[in-house]
């Protein structure tokens, strides 16, 4: 995948923090907003402002390939004792429209007000700045294909569309607005919204603007929806280290405690004669609910996947992975307990077949491809465009400079690794779930 693409990991793909900072821990549950197909988009929106970008345009009549920023579009940094949404501050230039810094940060107007409260002012200007940095590339191209979608349209078409856009607006975003933050009028919403830093007409836009990029985005992309298996198993190939798997086991136990019962011998001869009724065919399930008073009795002594690793007993792990799938163990003696134990289903680790995960593979090839048509669609629109931000330097524009500094697996957005329903996050879980509740 190439570096151009970070444009588009970073307005359709952060489902987790856009960077790690320690002041910034509390803001883990941002999220992009909606509309763009196959995934979500950190957006773009044009707020309110005295000057009609449009018109500005028009009125330059530009025709050599020269640029010409009239003074009311002049990039603008904050004093160094003000902050990115005390005034107005254009941060971005696109064919002669302004980025707001109020509209890149108005999606985390939350989060920030609460950080206002809680960091000094120099280092909440900072993770302004930090913000803008981190999501300005995905709302230059948003706007770039808001543009586009807008140009190909015939003139009179436009209010039609806003209109129509509008009315979508109040019908399905408006009540998730209210619902969201608990009220119940649009007096209350507007006034706990310039509480946030924003309004509801920037909301407005920004909805305007998603819906425009996305409709863009639907008629220029030509994603494939199949793939050949050759495709798919030299993917797999490529891809060998994605698909390794740790022994794990399914397993049922039966556990007696000697102080459900009268002496330690008593406790041995109800295990040894459930053991017994084991090997001539009896039902493990039943017989774990009627003797076992194991943490897992009551499931019919059942435990999902757990890896070899987790068991604190070696001599149970060894049993699980020893025996056949099916076959009870021997008796093991704990400390005031007795217990046996039976696989159930095992999977003795390495790559996963390509069978059982072809179908993964094939949603992958297919979010790969979907990025690359993306990237092509936006790529075209950035060949062509006009594109001056607050933070570029005597030739180094800011925005190639963030592909230049991107790393190979946040450029692409989909560099997770592949796992099944039961992946290495169940696997902790029931790793530390495991050793207190085995006993063994």
């Amino acid at each position: 995948m190439t570096r151009p693409l970070l444009v588009l990991s970073r307005w359709l793909g952060a489902s987790g923090p856009l960077w790690a900072c320690v002041v910034l821990s509390f803001l883990s549950g941002l999220a992009g907003c909606r509309g763009l197909p196959w995934s979500s988009t950190d957006g773009t929106v044009r707020a309110s402002s005295p000057i009609d970008p449009i018109s500005v345009a028009e009125d330059l009549q530009i025709h050599d390939g020269s640029r010409v920023e009239p003074a009311g579009l002049q990039l603008s940094l904050p004093s160094p004792k003000s902050d990115w949404l005390a005034g107005t501050h254009v941060v971005a230039i696109v064919n002669g429209e302004p980025i707001f810094a109020s509209e890149v940060l108005h999606r985390q107007s939350q989060s920030l007000a609460a950080a206002r409260e809680q960091l000094p002012g120099p280092r909440y200007r900072v993770l302004q700045e930090e913000l803008i940095r981190k999501q300005l590339k995905g709302f230059v191209d948003r706007r770039l294909m808001a543009q586009a979608m807008m140009n190909g349209l015939e003139h009179d078409r436009h209010e039609f569309l806003d209109k129509q856009l509008d009315t979508i607006f109040t019908k399905q975003e408006l009540p998730q607005l209210l619902a969201g933050r608990k009220l119940q009028s649009i007096v209350e919403l507007k006034r706990k919204l310039a509480e946030e830093g924003t309004s509801l007409e920037v909301l407005k836009e920004d909805f305007h603007q998603q819906q425009l990029a996305m409709e863009y985005l639907r008629q220029s992309a030509n994603p494939r929806t199949s793939f050949s298996p050759a495709e798919m198993m030299s993917w797999y190939r490529e891809h060998l280290d994605e698909f390794q798997t740790k022994p794990r086991v399914r397993w049922s136990q039966i556990l007696v405690s000697v102080a459900q019962h009268t002496d330690r011998d008593a406790a041995l001869r109800v295990i040894e004669s459930t053991r017994r009724k084991l090997l001539t065919g009896s039902d493990f399930s039943t017989l774990a609910q009627e003797v076992s008073d194991g943490p897992a009795a009551a499931d019919g002594g059942t435990w999902d996947w757990t890896d070899r690793e987790s068991f604190q007993d070696k001599r149970i792990s060894e049993a699980l992975f020893r025996l056949p799938v099916g076959t009870p163990s021997r008796i093991f003696e704990g400390e005031g307990f007795f217990q046996l134990v039976v696989a159930t289903e095992r999977e003795d680790g390495g790559a996963a077949k390509f069978e059982t995960v072809q179908a993964k593979i094939e949603v992958r090839l297919g979010e790969e491809n979907r990025a690359q048509e993306m990237e092509r669609v936006v790529g075209e629109l950035q060949s062509g465009a006009q594109v001056t931000t607050v933070f570029d330097q005597p030739g180094r524009p800011f925005l190639q400079d963030v592909l230049k500094r991107a790393p190979a697996t946040e450029a692409t957005g989909t560099a997770q690794p592949i796992d099944d329903a039961s992946g290495p996050l169940q696997e902790r879980w029931q790793g530390e779930k495991e050793i207190p509740r085995e006993r063994g």
